[in-house]
C-alpha cells in the first residue's frame, strides 16, 4: 500500500537519513521542533500573535471545515508525535510499520490541507486591501455607523426625561387617528404642514414674560443672533406638540411638565407664547368669503330653500370659574346655563365652515348687543340672508343693510288651548330652517371638543381666553366639511 504526505511537513523539504518522519503541522505552526531550535531563536509567544502569522501567509489559509479534520486528527494521533518529538533524530527511531502505516493512512485523508484554497483566502484576507488590512474594509464602515447608533442610544438613556419626551412625540404623532385624537388636526401631513408655516413665519421666537418681554427682541430680527438666557431643553416642534396637545385635551401644566422633562413655569410660558403666535398668523386665515364663492359652495338642501343664505349665526357659551368680585359675577352669570360663562358669537358658511367669530362677552349679555357690537355687521351686504334662531332679535339691524333675516316663525293668536298656534305653513317652515340650522350646532360641537373650551376655564386663562377660542376655531377649519355637497 503506497502513501503520499506533503513535502511540507518534513524539515528537509523531503525525507532524509537525518529528518526520515514528518514533524511539522499545524499544531507546531509548521517549525522545527524544539530540540533543533537554537536557543535564541526560541520566543515565548502569545497564541494571538501565532494566528495573526497564520493568517498572514495566504497559501496556508484554511477554511473552517478543514480546520476541524486538522483539529480531529491532531486530537487522535497527539500520542504519536508527542512520541515523535521526543526521539534523538540524529538516530532514527525504531518504529513498527503498523504505526507507520497507520500513520501514512491517517495523513493521506487529510493531504488536501496542504493545498490552501485561494478563493477563501482571498476572501479572507481581502483582495483590494492587502494581507495588513485583514477585515478592515467592510467591518470598519458597519463598526462606524454602530458606534454612531450606540452613542446616540446612551445619550438619550443618560437622560431620561429626553427619552420620555420623544417616545411621547412619536406617540402622538404615529398614526392619523392617534395626531386627531391628541391634537385635533385631521392628519399627520396637515399638521407637519400646518408647523411649516408657523416655522418659516417666525424661525426665532421669544418666550413670552409680559408685555415688555414683546418689545425687546433683537434676535428676532438678526438671525445670527442668539437668544439670550439658557438653552431651552425643547424644540421648537415640541413646543409646538405641547401646545396642541393642551389645546385639544385641557391637561393640567404639572403633568405635561413631567412628560416634557421641564418646569411647570416653562410649560405655562410655552403656551402662552404659542397661542398668542398661532393667534397672530392663524386668525387672518379666518376670512368671510365673497358672495361668488359662498354659492360655489353651497350645498343642495339650500339651494332648494334659501338659496341666498351666505351665513347662519348662534350663540355659545363656555364655562368659566368663578370669579372673586362680585361685579364680575354679575356680568358673567347665565341665567340660561346657571353659571358664570363667557359667550361668543359664531357665523358658519351654509357648508360648516367658520367665517366669523366674535370676541368673549360676559354670559349676561345678550345676542343682540353682542350681534350689534362684535363687528359681525360690518360684513352683511344687501341681499344677504342671515340664518338664525328665535333668539335673535336683528331684524332692524339686517333691514339698515338691506339683509334679511332668516329665523323660525313666531306662534300666533288663537281662540282655543293656549291661545297661540302655528299655521300649518309656519311647522312646515320650522322644521326646514331647524334641519339647515343645526349645522351651526355641529359647528359648535366640533369646537368644544378642544377640552379647554368644554371644561371650565380658569381665571388664569382669561388674558388668553380669545386668543384660544380663534386658535380652535381655525383648527376646526382644517377638518372635513360639515355638510356634503
Amino acid at each position: 500500500m503506497h502513501h503520499r504526505i506533503c513535502s511540507r511537513h518534513f524539515v528537509d523539504g523531503s525525507p532524509t537519513p537525518e529528518n526520515p518522519y514528518p514533524t511539522l503541522f499545524a499544531y507546531n505552526n509548521y517549525k522545527e521542533p524544539l530540540q533543533n531550535r537554537s536557543s535564541t531563536s526560541i520566543t515565548k509567544r502569545s497564541a494571538a500573535e501565532k494566528r495573526n502569522e497564520f493568517l498572514e501567509d495566504s497559501h496556508l489559509m484554511e477554511s473552517n471545515e478543514k480546520a476541524a479534520d486538522f483539529q480531529s486528527y491532531n486530537d487522535s494521533h497527539s500520542q504519536f508525535y508527542m512520541e515523535m518529538e521526543c526521539v534523538d533524530f540524529q538516530t532514527p527511531p525504531v518504529v513498527s510499520e503498523e504505526t507507520v502505516a497507520s500513520a501514512c493512512e491517517t495523513l493521506n485523508t487529510v493531504v488536501q490541507p496542504c493545498q490552501p484554497d485561494h478563493e477563501y483566502a482571498s476572501a479572507a484576507v481581502g483582495e483590494s486591501h492587502g494581507p495588513d488590512t485583514v477585515d478592515s474594509g467592510i467591518q470598519t464602515d458597519i463598526g462606524m455607523e454602530e458606534m454612531e447608533e450606540l452613542m446616540a442610544l446612551k445619550k438619550k438613556f443618560e437622560n431620561p426625561d429626553a427619552l420620555m419626551r420623544n417616545l411621547f412625540i412619536e406617540k402622538v404623532t404615529a398614526t392619523d387617528r392617534s395626531v386627531k385624537q391628541y391634537t385635533g388636526i385631521p392628519s399627520k401631513s396637515m399638521l407637519h404642514g400646518m408647523y411649516e408655516v408657523l416655522d418659516e413665519a417666525s424661525p426665532n421666537i421669544k418666550y413670552w414674560s409680559g408685555q415688555s418681554s414683546a418689545e425687546e427682541t433683537p434676535y428676532q430680527q438678526n438671525a445670527d443672533r442668539r437668544k439670550t438666557g439658557p438653552t431651552r431643553k425643547l424644540s421648537k416642534y415640541e413646543e409646538f406638540i405641547m401646545t396642541l396637545i393642551r389645546l385639544r385635551l385641557a391637561i393640567f401644566t404639572f403633568f405635561l411638565a413631567d412628560i416634557f422633562g421641564v418646569s411647570n413655569t416653562r410649560v405655562s410660558q410655552i403656551f402662552t407664547t404659542w397661542v398668542n403666535f398661532m393667534y397672530h398668523i392663524l386668525t387672518p386665515l379666518l376670512v368671510w368669503p365673497s358672495t361668488p364663492v359662498i354659492k360655489k359652495f353651497l350645498p343642495k338642501s339650500f339651494k332648494l330653500t334659501f338659496p341666498n343664505t351666505v351665513c347662519i349665526i348662534d350663540c355659545t357659551e363656555f364655562f368659566i370659574q368663578k370669579p372673586r368680585s362680585p361685579s364680575a359675577q354679575s356680568r358673567t352669570y347665565s341665567t340660561y346655563k346657571h353659571h358664570n360663562t363667557y359667550k361668543a358669537l359664531i357665523g358658519i358658511m351654509p357648508s360648516g365652515a367658520i367665517i366669523f367669530i366674535s370676541d368673549l362677552w360676559g354670559g349676561n349679555t345678550s345676542d343682540r348687543y353682542i350681534t350689534k357690537n362684535c363687528g359681525f355687521l360690518d360684513f352683511v351686504r344687501p341681499g344677504h340672508e342671515i340664518m338664525a334662531d328665535r333668539g335673535f332679535l336683528i331684524r332692524d339691524l339686517l333691514l339698515e343693510r338691506h339683509a334679511k333675516l332668516v329665523i323660525p316663525p313666531f306662534t300666533k293668536k288663537c281662540n282655543w288651548g293656549k291661545g297661540k298656534r302655528l299655521l300649518q305653513n309656519d311647522i312646515i317652515k320650522t322644521r326646514c330652517i331647524a334641519r339647515l340650522r343645526i349645522h351651526v350646532e355641529r359647528a359648535i360641537e366640533r369646537l368644544k371638543n378642544f377640552n379647554i373650551l368644554s371644561n371650565t376655564m380658569p381665571l388664569s386663562l382669561k388674558p388668553l381666553s380669545n386668543q384660544i377660542l380663534k386658535v380652535c376655531a381655525f383648527l376646526c377649519n382644517l377638518q372635513t366639511p360639515l355638510v356634503k355637497k
